[in-house]
């Protein structure tokens, strides 16, 4: 015969049923990090781009010139992972690497008229994905988390 009650059981589940913490707010911001790059990924990838690649196409359109090295920081990779990167988006005609004016090795990345409407049209599949995403949320609730993150990279840039 057994020990436990259905009523028992009740009171068991209920007595271990505890209240997880909230998480804590960087693991939050982490998962939808990861969620929005995965979404975009998944957007992108008809298009035969990542991310990163995009990433690293509209950081050419606002200051062409960049050199591996100065896009490998920027993006946090590691100078060999840059210069196959730029490899793969100057095989598929989206940017070209020419000498720098000042001579040595250096090599300025630049985007072709391609590139630049390739550019375009990612993110207008990232801009689709995006409202996608958000559409849970009022106009008013999008205004307030814009205004929130805003407020917080300000503060963490002062930091």
């Amino acid at each position: 015969m057994s020990r436990s009650s259905p009523a028992g059981e009740g009171m068991r589940s209920k007595a271990s049923a505890t209240v997880e913490p909230a998480a804590p707010l960087a693991a939050l911001v982490r998962d939808v990090h990861l969620a929005l790059r995965a979404a975009f990924d998944e957007a992108l990838r008809p298009r035969g781009s990542t991310l990163r690649q995009v990433g690293v196409l509209a950081a050419l359109k606002q200051s062409p010139g960049q050199s591996n090295a100065e896009l490998a920081r920027r993006f946090q990779m590691t100078p060999q992972s840059m210069i196959e990167l730029l490899a793969s988006l100057e095989s598929a005609g989206l940017m070209v690497r020419e000498p720098h004016p000042a001579g040595g090795r250096t090599l300025q990345a630049r985007l072709t008229p391609a590139g630049s409407a390739h550019l375009r049209s990612c993110r207008a599949a990232m801009s689709e994905t995006e409202a996608t995403l958000l559409a849970g949320l009022t106009a008013a609730d999008q205004g307030q988390l814009r205004q929130l993150l805003e407020r917080w990279l300000s503060a963490l840039d002062r930091g």
